[in-house]
């Protein structure tokens, strides 16, 4: 009866796997990619039927090794949200066209793996589920294995992803020896108690297992496979990686960080306070420089990490509450702009800055839509980013880390020049006098339009959002 329960709490990762499965068998049968797109989001809308069915309160599946909190469901319906607009992007990008139903079932299966890393209570689910999302990830990134430079983004990001993948691995075998247990609640109480526990061994897998998590939401210094993953991806992969594992990841930090490792407050936070520094920094003044728009993406991606970490380094309610709304609004806000990449490219067939010169008089609407977004992730009001950066700097003066919300405000500043740069590219140069004037296909303007929907309408009348947020908040 036991099994039969947690099998039917199980159904969202249980319909995202069995659809992804299926579709990967059943390659060969599909002729056109939309039939195929439409089973994958049938897929993820069945899976958020099933999460929003679920009775409200908590839940402990499988003897402990996953949990439902109404937290963790809230940040799910938020995975599932990120696959159904990849899934539309995907459909709007001229230059992946062939072998969809698996490019689609790989990105289902990265799905099932987020979800598993959001609800995993045990660090033995978060590997099994991180492993789920990086295998996907890889192929998916080298998925235009035809392309030099999409083969080389995929190696390059495994590589490094299996470099990070031992340290978290080695650090969950450090903490087992040292605790003699692997579940999250059970190490805060080992923590509490400290009479049977090696204290030495659990602060060296504690650090260890951040270094890995660290990597996956792409902090400094394990930033270094972003830029080359993001501009070498096909442009949806990018935007996927950007946000999907993104979202999953700090929901993870704020889980294992503040639940199994608040013990260990004292020794983690002065590191992660100084790498939030050396991302927003670095991330923000790397992208001044950049040329290809995929890579000022990924730069702006890593400094938008920074941001989020100080929510961590916060810890407590309001540092919970933080990390939750902006992590939420982020993905809302990157996922617009790289529909705009997209529609770019499709148009120009390039991605560098100089393909948006006067892209307002060629696509005024387009320019629009991207200049929503960039305003957003500049933290402009009245735009949904301002008040995630608001409540940011809220967490961290409220836990009394002053010199982290200086050093945010101005990042912040610094941030707008790059953004102001691609405003500039957009209304104040002059087309080329051979420009392109493609339309975009209506999955990709859906896509566009829903995510622009959201960044406006959360920076305008954001009550909803925080009212969910702040009930699910007492049972992370």
């Amino acid at each position: 009866m036991t099994l039969l329960h947690d099998t039917a709490a199980a159904l969202p990762e249980l319909l995202l796997a069995t659809t992804a499965l299926l579709l990967i068998v059943t390659a060969r049968l599909w002729r056109h990619p939309r039939p195929a797109a439409a089973a994958a989001a049938g897929g993820v809308v069945a899976a958020a039927w099933a999460l929003l069915a679920q009775p409200a309160g908590g839940a402990a599946l499988f003897d402990g090794m996953l949990v439902r909190t109404p937290w963790i469901a809230l940040l799910q319906v938020g995975i599932l949200g990120v696959l159904l607009l990849v899934i539309l992007m995907t459909l709007g990008t001229t230059t992946l066209r062939e072998d969809l139903p698996e490019f689609f079932g790989l990105l289902l299966l990265s799905g099932a793996g987020l979800l598993l890393v959001t609800g995993a209570q045990s660090l033995l689910m978060v590997y099994v589920g991180l492993e789920l999302v990086s295998l996907t990830s890889y192929l998916l990134t080298g998925f235009l294995r035809r392309e030099a430079v999409s083969a080389e983004a995929g190696l390059k990001y495994f590589l490094v992803g299996t470099l990070a993948t031992a340290m978290l691995l080695y650090g969950v075998s450090w903490v087992y020896g040292a605790a003699g247990t692997l579940d999250l609640s059970a190490l805060a109480a080992a923590l509490a108690d400290g009479t049977h526990l090696n204290h030495s061994l659990l602060v060296v897998g504690a650090l260890l297992v951040l270094a890995g998590l660290a990597f996956k939401v792409g902090l400094v210094p394990f930033h270094a496979w972003a830029p080359d993953a993001y501009e070498g991806a096909p442009t949806a992969v990018a935007a996927f990686v950007s946000a999907g594992p993104k979202l999953a990841g700090f929901a993870l930090l704020v889980r294992v960080l503040g639940l199994a490792f608040r013990g260990l407050t004292p020794i983690w936070a002065a590191p992660l306070e100084v790498v939030a520094i050396l991302t927003m920094t670095l991330g923000n003044v790397a992208a001044l420089r950049q040329t290809n728009v995929k890579r000022l993406l990924a730069y702006s991606s890593i400094a938008q990490a920074g941001y989020i970490v100080i929510g961590v380094v916060a810890a407590g309610p309001a540092g919970a509450f933080a990390v939750t709304y902006y992590a939420l609004v982020y993905v809302l806000m990157n996922l617009a702009a790289f529909c705009c990449v997209i529609a770019v490219a499709n148009a120009t067939g390039r991605e560098d800055l100089g393909a948006y010169a006067g892209l307002a008089q060629t696509h005024p609407v387009l320019a629009a839509g991207f200049a929503l977004a960039l305003l957003s992730l500049a933290g402009i009001p009245p735009l949904a980013g301002f008040l995630a950066k608001v409540w940011i700097f809220a967490a961290a003066l409220q836990s009394d880390r002053v010199l982290l919300a200086v050093v945010a405000a101005v990042n912040s500043v610094i941030a707008v020049f790059y953004y102001a740069l691609l405003l500039k590219q957009m209304y104040l140069s002059p087309p080329p006098p051979t420009g392109a004037h493609a339309d975009s296909p209506w999955p990709l303007r859906l896509a566009l339009g829903a995510s622009l929907a959201g960044v406006v309408l959360l920076g305008l009348w954001p009550t909803p959002l925080l009212t969910a947020i702040l009930a699910a908040l007492p049972t992370p």
